[in-house]
């Protein structure tokens, strides 16, 4: 018979349930949700140890609730996104590997009840892991957040020897979509097609300008956006860098001088 979930401290547990996987509704486990961790326990007769997976927040990006394409499916889905630091294979090096933990939700009678279930989790998931990532501001990171973040990101298509584009189709949109996090793709035709684009948008509909390039795009946006009449509220914008040129010296600094 399964053995029961071996719980941490009750202090330290914030919501506990026992769902089945996404994809075997045959195997069941049990999930606790702390401040800092996403416990994942299958309930097997195996022992403890090898059926049980401990996820960072710190790494979580995302987490959301949905109801399935079957309407005679009473179920609710939960999906948990995770980068965490891990060890390549046949390698000494590590790297963010995306792991994602998905659970189906159907202890209710009521489709609405289990989605208002699953809803609950994933709003404790994205709370915790935004205290966790932003442990000074997480709370008000977090009510500024509300509202779903719009964010232009600009892709010059010849960065990288052609690889900011491919990097933006394989990995950057998918991580965006899991974050929740709306975009607009603004591919660059020319030089100064950035410049010229910053320097006469409405800035009102964005929270964040984006650039995935080298170095030189983003020298292009900070000059459009001090060529602005309104140009010292235009540059508080908050800007951010993805590596997607050959070199990324600028990105490289950023992120070892902001530790």
């Amino acid at each position: 018979s399964a053995q029961p979930a071996k719980l941490e401290p009750t202090s330290l547990v914030k919501l506990y349930g026992e769902f089945t996987g996404t994809s075997n509704r045959k195997g069941r486990c049990a999930v606790i949700l702390t401040e800092k961790d996403l416990i994942v326990q299958r309930l097997t007769s195996a022992p403890v140890g090898r059926n049980k997976v401990v996820l960072s927040l710190k790494d979580c990006v995302g987490c959301r609730a949905y109801r399935g394409n079957d309407s005679a499916d009473k179920a609710a889905y939960l999906v948990a996104y995770f980068y965490p630091l891990k060890r390549r294979w046949m390698s000494s090096r590590v790297s963010r590997q995306r792991v994602e933990q998905g659970f189906r939700l159907a202890s209710l009678q009521d489709p609405q009840a289990n989605l208002e279930e699953a809803e609950k989790w994933a709003r404790a998931v994205r709370e915790r892991s935004a205290r966790q990532q932003f442990p000074r501001n997480g709370e008000l990171l977090m009510s500024q957040m509300s509202h779903p973040c719009q964010m232009m990101l600009l892709v010059n298509p010849q960065s990288g020897k052609g690889q900011a584009l491919t990097l933006y189709n394989n990995h950057i949109q998918r991580m965006l979509n899991e974050a929740g996090i709306k975009h607009t793709l603004v591919i660059t035709e020319r030089q100064n097609h950035a410049r010229e684009m910053v320097k006469e948008a409405d800035l009102s509909q964005w929270d964040a300008l984006v650039i995935m390039s080298g170095d030189g795009l983003l020298y292009e946006v900070i000059n459009g956006l001090l060529e602005r009449p309104d140009w010292e509220e235009a540059i508080r914008t908050p800007l951010g860098i993805l590596p997607g040129g050959s070199g990324n010296a600028l990105a490289a600094s950023i992120h070892h001088y902001s530790g």
